[in-house]
This record gives structure tokens, C-alpha cells and sequence, in this order.
């Protein structure tokens, strides 16, 4: 089966991965991604607009669409079902929001690297492994990072409930909670589950996966609100 991966970023590297060399080709309209794929001994294709990319393709099995930029991706995706609407796509989504935008266009499944990276957390999570290996393991050459956070006094999430901040969060900073240490309950990590609802208060620790700046920002700005409030 060809497989068409659009995309040679480092997500679309680590997709490509999984795939046999002999049955995919990749198209890129990126000169570094281009020169990264061909230095891997990849079939690459370089173009300088989606149109003619689309406008280029005869036949295929399944078309991943893992652009960096969300607007080409989502252009990308709109482009190759008007022309391809019985073929197969699977398109990435950086921020879980527009996912409704990719099923209007036709998208058969979304993948959104952050909630994936989190299942894949939660797993390890569960064998005894420290947080710098685990880390290691699957954020070595990649932007996404996992973090450790402390809730400061007095800060905006300080008394609020995991269900009521989750997708404001998660919008907000483009950053996943998806595990807890209740103070209240115990010093175990509780991972954050649909049927379970905790009180965030100051002390306790949530861990929280995503974009290494978004983080960063995430807490700092927990630290400017709690001295503000102090």
C-alpha cells in the first residue's frame, strides 16, 4: 500500500519510522525537512505549493498530513479530500480545538501528538522508572516535554477543581494535565481520569504534558498571580 506522509518535521520523522522506506513516499515544502528525508534515504519530493503537490498525486493507499503550520495542514487536508474523497487521511492536529474543523473537512482520523504522548506516560508511568528516564525515553530530540509542577499559595488554580480548569488549560497553554498528587487523598500519582474529580489545592503536584515553551510560561505564570494575590 503508498502511503503519502506530507511533513518531515521531527513528528513526521518519528511517523515515518514506523513505515516501510519501500511504501512510502514523503512530500515536503520545506527545503531543510526536503534535505533532512533525502539524507535519510527517504523518497522525497519537494514542492513549493500545496496545489501543485495535490495537483501531482495519481493514486495512493493513505495520506498523512503532519505539516508544522496548522492553517497549511488543515488546507492540506481540505485540498487532498476534494480530490481524493474515497482515499484514506489521517491528519495531525497541534491544537485539539480545530479538530472539529478537520472532520468537516473530511478528515477519516485526527492525531493529536500531545494526548498521544500522554497515553504513552500514563503507561510507563506504572513501571519503576524515574521522570529523567522516562523523559529520556520519549522526549529525547523532540519539543514536547513533560513537567512536575508544584501548585504555588494562592494561585488561580489554588481551590479550583481538575473538571473545571482542564479544557481551559489545555486551551490556554496548548499543555495536557494528565496526572495528580492529591495532598488530601495521598502521595501517590493519581492519574486524571473522567471519573474522578480533584480539588487542586497548594502543595499538591500535577503533572502536565506539552510544548517546553508552553510550560514554562504556564508556570511562570502561576508564580506572577501568587504574588499578586500574596
Amino acid at each position: 500500500m503508498r502511503v503519502l506522509l506530507f511533513g518531515f518535521d521531527d513528528f513526521g520523522e518519528k511517523v515515518a519510522s514506523y513505515i516501510e522506506k519501500k511504501d512510502l513516499e514523503i512530500i515536503v515544502f520545506d527545503e531543510k525537512e526536503y534535505q533532512k528525508a533525502k539524507d535519510k534515504l527517504y523518497d522525497v519530493t519537494f514542492f513549493h505549493s500545496i496545489d501543485d503537490a495535490v495537483e501531482s498525486i495519481e493514486d495512493f493507499g493513505v495520506a498523512l498530513a503532519v505539516l508544522r503550520d496548522e492553517d497549511k495542514n488543515l488546507f492540506l487536508s481540505l485540498s487532498l479530500k476534494d480530490r481524493f474523497p474515497q482515499k484514506k487521511l489521517i491528519a495531525k492536529v497541534s491544537n485539539k480545538d480545530n479538530d472539529y474543523k478537520y472532520k468537516l473537512a473530511g478528515v477519516d482520523k485526527t492525531i493529536n501528538p500531545y494526548e498521544v504522548t500522554a497515553n504513552r506516560i500514563m503507561t510507563i508511568l506504572k513501571k519503576p522508572l524515574t521522570l529523567k528516564v522516562i523523559e529520556e525515553i520519549i522526549f529525547e530530540d523532540n519539543h514536547l516535554a513533560f513537567a512536575e509542577i508544584e501548585i504555588p499559595p494562592k494561585s488561580f488554580l489554588d481551590g479550583k477543581y481538575i473538571k473545571d480548569i482542564y479544557k481551559e488549560i489545555s486551551s490556554n497553554y496548548n499543555i495536557l494535565i494528565i496526572a495528580i498528587v492529591d495532598k488530601e487523598m495521598s502521595d501517590n500519582v493519581q492519574f486524571i481520569t473522567r471519573g474522578v474529580n480533584h480539588k487542586i489545592d497548594a502543595g499538591d503536584v500535577i503533572i502536565v504534558v506539552g510544548d517546553r515553551e508552553e510550560i514554562e510560561r504556564f508556570k511562570a505564570d502561576l508564580e506572577v498571580i501568587r504574588s499578586v494575590n500574596a
